[in-house]
């Protein structure tokens, strides 16, 4: 099945919803003090289920430039992508700034990296890529990125240390972040930002996977989806030997850790052409497609309505100064006496409101582009 420009893609569609609806679950635990161990980014080294949310996100974005941009980089340049490449990357950075900010907009604390500031500049990378290289230029950029970022870790004394150091407190990212971004980085007992400066790097090599998978559905022809499937499994499992010399984590995007990611990417992206593309969707996957096609207003949308659900206090004696939040919380779940249980009860709730939402829209016709 050849793809053309722009032409939405089941498996896309479906993946990128099902990856917004564990986005949400994992953003808003109806009590963040009872939440399920694989619903809490890893400390440091090492994974849980939630670490594979966002980074697979950016495969996606890979994916989606690869399948609506033509390769060639003249077609590009005549065709005025570019200027809406930039136009669209401002909002969505722009729109990071917003949800970092909201409600209280503290310029001089304001938080500048952020999950929509790093989409924004991994569009943007993967985009000029794409545009330009061949698919062995591709795989290529993305090998040398993930080997010269392992040698920074591994040889570059950290300055003011003396020496290499994958220590939580000590590291490049955290010198770089303060460097250049002191006073406006995530500062939740940390030196650096888990969409820090350096760490984007990577995140570019991963987004690059996602171009050779984008190309892959396009083109309608070579490799079958279960070459794809082993070869993703084959990167996962390079992963996982990798992590004995680069460990693999989430919050500083290791090499390893991108392999591990973007391995697993492929083989759902394969799994799901196979199921999906070129036939009719089962009723099943509306609620997933729904949210695919609207994204972005729904991971808004559902920042937005925490931070107000939490900062609008409930005044007199009847709700004690309880915050919105927790007076639903409470009145909606609190007769679950497992509070881990109730916890992510809520959060899917959640979620499947946001999902309603998406799927009215979706029978509308609205899609909310940049």
């Amino acid at each position: 099945m050849v793809v053309k420009s722009g032409a939405r893609v089941v498996s896309v569609d479906f993946l990128r919803g099902l990856t917004v609806a564990f986005m949400i679950i994992a953003n808003n635990p109806g009590d963040t003090w009872h939440v399920y161990r694989e619903l809490i980014h890893a400390r440091w080294h090492g994974w849980t289920a939630v670490d594979f949310i966002f980074p697979f996100f950016l495969f996606l974005v890979g994916v989606s430039v690869a399948l609506a941009v033509p390769r060639d980089n003249q077609s590009v340049m005549k065709s005025g992508i570019w200027l809406r490449a930039f136009r669209r990357a401002a909002i969505l950075f722009a729109l990071g700034l917003f949800v970092n900010g909201f409600p209280f907009f503290d310029l001089e604390s304001l938080r500048i990296p952020g999950v929509l500031q790093r989409i924004a500049l991994v569009y943007l990378a993967s985009l000029w890529l794409h545009s330009i290289l061949d698919w062995r230029g591709v795989a290529s950029v993305a090998l040398i990125i993930l080997v010269g970022y392992w040698l920074l870790w591994a040889f570059v004394p950290v300055p003011g240390l003396g020496r290499p150091s994958l220590d939580t407190e000590y590291n490049l990212e955290g010198w770089l972040d303060q460097m250049l971004l002191r006073g406006h980085i995530w500062e939740y007992d940390t030196t650096w930002d888990p969409e820090g400066l350096l760490s984007t790097l990577p995140c570019i090599s991963l987004a690059l996977f996602g171009v050779l998978a984008g190309r892959w559905i396009k083109s309608g022809k070579g490799l079958s989806p279960w070459a794809v499937f082993a070869f993703g499994l084959t990167l996962h499992v390079l992963g996982l030997v990798w992590d004995e010399w680069f460990p693999i984590n989430k919050l500083i995007t290791t090499s390893s850790f991108v392999l591990f990611v973007g391995g697993f990417g492929l083989m759902l992206l394969a799994m799901a052409h196979l199921v999906l593309d070129g036939k009719t969707p089962g009723a099943w996957t509306a609620p997933f497609l729904a949210l695919g096609k609207n994204a972005l207003f729904l991971y808004v949308a559902s920042q937005i309505l925490t931070k107000v659900l939490y900062v609008t206090t409930l005044p007199g004696t009847v709700f004690s100064g309880k915050s919105l939040h927790y007076w639903l919380f409470d009145g909606l779940f609190g007769f679950i006496g497992n509070r881990y249980l109730a916890s992510v009860a809520w959060a899917v709730g959640l979620t499947a409101a946001l999902t309603v939402v998406a799927m009215v829209m979706s029978r509308r016709n609205l899609v909310v582009k940049l």
